[in-house]
């Protein structure tokens, strides 16, 4: 599916396509006013029905009467009334729209309507003509005087084109969608937003939660419209949910299973390395271990992430005095640091105390000043320092090897990845287990340039107690 067109105003937006539903719902009344005024204006006979034009014939035939004697102060009368019947719908001197007449006395004009259709005989009383006069067509309706011979005649256009024209000429039809429109967007637009909410903060439910958060969702099951997409988002969250439980049972199980012949495997190898060998035979059994260790080594990061992923809520938290336990770490990775030819270096305050899991931070201790023992290069130094403020606690480990371009800083954190020019052989687990132990203890990692612009910089800011 192509992305939405950027031109239109509303593209992508859910509210703006609403909005214009609304809009578009308002034309279609508004058309479906304009049929029924067509409809209504193709079958308007009943304006002629004698008890709506029995009275005005009436008042115009008793003027009649009474004026008879006087000529001209009839004329003035008859118009008058004409040019009020012109003028009482603003309906001036449209022939389509405005009424006209044509006064009688026996067979004499007294009076007609300036301009079309004329003057015009009829037949029929108290009852709706249709005439054809000059090829249109025209409504009449005929009165006759009780009292004398005078005959009333009022006319309307039957000419429906020329109705509905005229109509719409005056804005009748569009004026009030014109109107209407500009008004209506303001209140359609706050009312979607309005109605919208629910959406806003199911979208916030999901937003919060964590990569460690699969409970189903809550919120969304409060209305009938957001069902469907919350149930079908938790069975996404259960399929995930049991993906991952089957992902870390089939690793921990593996790396478990792996442990024992991986250490058969080095007590053998170094049994024989002990009752001597040809020098070419000690090479093979020097790579032997150093194949061993780097197993052992991701069976153990592989194991520590499966613990990172588990834990935990359940996994016990207390005061953890962090500077006396990265000396204690430091202390075990010293043969490690020895071997590389690199030399370990601890700054630390008295006291930096912060509160988590014990395990989980040795992991993470653990990964950091490893990766940096191997990838500092020899005679250099690592250095691990400590420092405290009044919120936080900074764990930074830094080396001198070649560093992580800025470009990769986001990728390093993703299990298995490694950086195509990497001399050093490596499993790609360590910074993801350091990333996730860090989340666990609401903790922020950063990567940058060490000291001088060489080597890796990785501080870890702890909340402090």
């Amino acid at each position: 599916m192509s992305a939405p067109r950027r031109w239109w105003p509303f593209g992508g937006s859910l509210v703006g396509r609403l909005v214009l539903a609304q809009m578009g719902m308002a034309l279609l009344l508004w058309l479906a006013a304009c049929a029924y005024l067509i409809w209504d204006t193709a079958r308007y006979d009943e304006i002629f029905e004698p008890r709506l034009m029995g009275p005005r014939a009436d008042m115009i035939l008793n003027v009649v009467d009474a004026l008879a004697d006087q000529p001209q102060r009839l004329a003035e009368a008859l118009e008058k009334i004409d040019r009020f019947q012109r003028r009482e719908n603003e309906e001036a001197d449209d022939p389509a729209l405005r009424m006209a007449m044509n006064v009688w006395s026996g067979s004499r004009l007294l009076y007609r309507t300036p301009g079309e259709p004329g003057a015009v005989h009829t037949e029929k009383l108290r009852q709706l003509e249709r005439l054809d006069i000059d090829g249109k067509p025209w409504r009449t309706y005929s009165q006759a005087s009780a009292k004398s011979d005078a005959r009333v005649t009022l006319i309307r256009s039957g000419h429906v084109p020329s109705i509905l024209f005229a109509i719409g000429g005056r804005g009748i039809l569009v004026m009030p969608l014109l109107v209407s429109l500009p008004f209506l967007i303001l209140p359609a637009w706050l009312s979607v937003r309005l109605a919208l909410r629910p959406w806003r903060r199911f979208s916030r439910e999901i937003e919060s939660r964590g990569p460690d958060d699969l409970a189903p969702l809550q919120f969304g099951s409060r209305y009938r419209e957001l069902r469907p997409v919350s149930r079908a988002v938790n069975l996404l969250l259960e399929r995930v949910r049991a993906g991952m439980a089957r992902e870390r049972s089939f690793i921990a199980d593996a790396a478990h299973e792996l442990r024992t012949p991986l250490a058969a495997m080095r007590v053998n190898v170094e049994a024989l390395q002990a009752h001597g060998a040809a020098p070419r035979d000690r090479e093979l059994i020097d790579g032997l271990l150093r194949s061993g260790e780097r197993a052992q080594r991701l069976v153990a990061q592989l194991l520590g992430l499966m613990r990172s992923d588990a834990g935990s809520a359940a996994a016990p938290r207390a005061e953890v005095d962090l500077g006396a336990l990265v000396q204690d770490r430091l202390a075990e990775l010293s043969p490690l640091a020895d071997r590389r030819g690199v030399e370990l270096e601890l700054l630390a305050p008295p006291a930096c105390a912060v509160h988590g899991e014990r395990e989980g931070l040795v992991s993470l201790i653990d990964n950091l000043v490893e990766n940096a023992i191997k990838y500092a290069p020899a005679g250099s130094t690592v250095t691990v320092a400590l420092a405290r403020d009044d919120a936080d606690v900074t764990l930074t480990v830094e080396d001198a090897g070649p560093g992580i371009p800025p470009a990769l800083h986001e990728r390093v954190f993703d299990r298995f990845y490694r950086a195509a020019d990497q001399a050093q052989p490596g499993s790609g687990l360590g910074l993801a287990i350091v990333k996730a132990v860090a989340v666990r203890h609401q903790a922020r990692v950063a990567l940058g340039p060490g000291t001088g612009g060489q080597g890796l910089r990785v501080t870890v800011s702890l909340p402090a107690c």
